[in-house]
């Protein structure tokens, strides 16, 4: 009985990047709380008075409260994009010469960059016309209600599987009936835990030995977004100090090859 030995090879890349800048302004005026005379004159003895917020305007002008000092009247900071660590930031303020009143400002900025890459590598070893099944996977548990109003535990599989069917001709060449599926975990919802699938159904021939690519997918998801103070940020440069700016994208591709390989009797496949 002449045997076959099949390896299916999936491998799915990753390429992601992210780009995210931001902006915090503020300012402060401390002269009432440092002996001065507090906003700015208007007419006669009317004054105003700016702030970040109601608390902090009324602190100003020295009615009571306590200024916020890290409150701003602009406050949008770049994203962390996904990642653990921070954007970097760059401030600066200005400020006169008694020191009670001050702008601030605070740039910041974080790029993010990610490659990765999973092969996955199911063989299986079968006689001629003769199907073969392997498959590695999970189980995961969910309710499902019965006929009687109860609840009973149901299980979804999300598994690596290939099934295939190989029938040899007559020139020496293969031809394979394939069924491949590669499972994840997807989201956790409340009916249940989703499972996310790729999955490829195809016969294809093949000479002894060759691989083929018998199918893939690719993706390209990209976004940008922007934020902005209305009509501040629409100033021409000005603008840039009113406004946070994000651009992610993000690639993914899966390609499927086969490689058959026929076998002599009472030969062990490596």
């Amino acid at each position: 009985v002449r045997q076959v030995l099949i390896e299916a090879r999936i491998v799915e890349a990753t390429d992601t990047f992210g780009k995210s800048l931001g902006v915090k302004l503020g300012g402060l005026d401390l002269r009432a709380q440092r002996g001065g005379d507090a906003g700015y004159q208007l007419s006669g003895n009317n004054r105003v008075a700016f702030g970040t917020n109601y608390g902090n305007v009324v602190a100003t002008t020295g009615a009571g409260g306590t200024i916020d000092t890290s409150s701003n009247f602009v406050n949008l900071p770049a994203s962390t994009l996904g990642v653990a660590n921070a954007a970097a930031s760059f401030a600066v303020s200005i400020f006169n010469a008694s020191a009670n009143r001050f702008l601030n400002l605070e740039l910041s900025a974080l790029e993010a960059d990610g490659k990765g890459k999973i092969v996955s590598s199911p063989r299986v070893v079968t006689a001629d016309q003769t199907k073969a099944l392997i498959e590695q996977g999970t189980e995961f548990p969910y309710q499902v209600a019965t006929s009687s109003g109860a609840t009973s535990l149901a299980f979804r599989k999300a598994n690596l599987k290939l099934e295939v069917t190989p029938q040899i001709t007559p020139e020496g060449n293969i031809i394979l009936d394939l069924d491949v599926n590669k499972d994840s975990r997807g989201e956790t919802t409340q009916a249940g835990i989703a499972i996310d699938t790729k999955h490829i159904k195809t016969q294809v021939l093949v000479e002894n030995g060759g691989t083929v690519v018998i199918g893939g997918i690719f993706t390209l998801d990209e976004s940008s977004n922007e934020t902005k103070v209305p009509l501040l940020g629409d100033i021409p440069y000005v603008g840039n100090l009113f406004k946070s700016r994000e651009r992610t994208s993000r690639k993914q591709e899966m390609l499927v090859f086969i490689t058959p390989k026929m076998i002599a009797d009472r030969t062990a496949a490596r």
